[in-house]
């Protein structure tokens, strides 16, 4: 899945649209969008791979799962699979699921749960972590998005390597001090992530994340695949304990 960073560095590209009046939405899914045409955007605002267009009584949600992307005024040699067109501009999204829903955002989405919303409750994350998830280990429990929504490999190892837990601690063996730390670790790395992508500086100012050698020790990255998921993790033995 791609990272809530990378999201939310997305939803602030569009803030411009805020407050402006929709012409007309079309979408190639043969879903009825005539219901956003000529209405306003009270908000926009996102939920680890979704971005919302709230009106005022629905919204609109795009999902962008593991390949989703977005171009504004521009277009790719492919049909975007649903466009939101305005008097003098256009936003075409492409490899995004297009839903609308009667409510609100809060009526569906938990957003204390989500690491860069600043409704999210950290206690809240260790309470389940600890009573959910401990018996396994904490690469695949942190990538449990009814825990953390946001997270994604970057932000794992990242955050991991920063606390100096060991992906495959057992959440039950591993101190609650340095699983607050992880906590707080991958909140401010997830907040820091957003500018990396605004200014394209994420390859470079990764510490392990696709890297061959640990930055602090010198010593050899291992690369793992996750049982859970089949993803990628970057490891630094001898930085990380096992607990």
């Amino acid at each position: 899945m791609q990272e809530g960073s990378f999201i939310v560095f997305l939803k602030n590209k569009l803030q411009r649209f805020k407050g402006q009046t929709v012409s007309r939405a079309t979408g190639k899914s043969g879903t009825d969008f005539s219901a956003i045409d000529f209405i306003k955007i009270i908000d926009i605002n996102s939920f680890g791979n979704l971005i919302f267009f709230v009106f005022n009584d629905f919204f609109l949600s795009m999902n962008f799962e593991n390949s989703g992307s977005l171009l504004v005024n521009k277009s790719k040699k492919t049909e975007a699979d649903f466009s939101l067109h305005f008097p003098h501009s256009e936003i075409n999204f492409y490899s995004c699921e297009t839903q609308i829903h009667q409510g609100k955002p809060t009526d569906f989405f938990q957003f204390p749960t989500d690491i860069l919303n600043q409704k999210f409750d950290g206690e809240l994350a260790l309470s389940q972590l600890q009573q959910s998830f401990a018996d396994e280990n904490i690469g695949n429990a942190l990538m449990n998005q009814n825990v953390f929504v946001g997270f994604g490999d970057l932000v794992r190892t990242e955050a991991l390597y920063r606390a100096k837990i060991h992906p495959e601690s057992l959440v039950k063996n591993i101190p609650e001090k340095k699983i607050i730390f992880l906590i707080i670790s991958a909140v401010n790395y997830a907040d820091e992530l957003v500018e990396q992508y605004k200014n394209d500086e994420v390859n470079a100012k990764a510490l392990i994340f696709d890297k061959k050698i640990c930055p602090k020790d010198k010593s050899e990255i291992q690369v793992k695949i996750s049982s859970e998921n089949n993803r990628k993790i970057y490891i630094c033995p001898k930085c990380q304990k096992l607990f």
